[in-house]
């Protein structure tokens, strides 16, 4: 992540609390962690570190191409498969071309981590790897698409298996 900025943390508070010790990061959370929000900012500017949380709802409010990288704390919890990939291929118009995706999962099971990689290429993410930093935790990393990937991916979603396309 260090050579993919700006960071983008969804929801993961804690997660973009820890990051900013490192390097520049914006946490998009719900309304309902406001307060938890503001004692993270005060937190990290005593601290010295560079840290910007917004209130975001169900859109995510980033420019086009303007993130490098932009990270999703257990994307395995969105149990609809439907849903989890709208929320990924709403993420693609975000990206820098040479930005990344990365999931954080908290799994040892290897069912979890083939729906993941599914996800993220129905998503048409590239260059998937999976790496697990510690017992327990799964990071999924995913490169943005071309841009005229992105595009028509987001344009056109796929069709689930035995439905016709529209």
């Amino acid at each position: 992540m260090q050579g993919h900025q700006p960071t983008v943390v969804l929801s993961a508070l804690w997660l973009a609390e820890a990051l900013a010790s490192s390097f520049p990061v914006l946490a998009l959370v719900e309304e309902d962690k406001r307060p938890a929000a503001l004692r993270a900012v005060r937190r990290a500017s005593k601290s010295a570190h560079p840290l910007l949380v917004v209130s975001a709802g169900e859109d995510v409010p980033l420019g086009r191409g303007m993130v490098g990288t932009i990270l999703i704390e257990n994307l395995m919890d969105v149990e609809d498969q439907a849903a989890a990939e709208d929320l990924l291929v709403g993420l693609l118009p975000a990206l820098r071309p040479d930005g990344v995706v990365v999931s954080l999962d908290a799994t040892k099971h290897q069912e979890t981590e083939a729906r993941l990689t599914a996800l993220f290429l129905a998503a048409a993410l590239t260059g998937i790897t999976q790496v697990r930093p510690r017992e327990g935790a799964l990071l999924t990393i995913g490169s943005a698409p071309p841009l005229t990937v992105t595009a028509i991916r987001a344009a056109r979603p796929l069709a689930a298996p035995g439905e016709p396309r529209e």
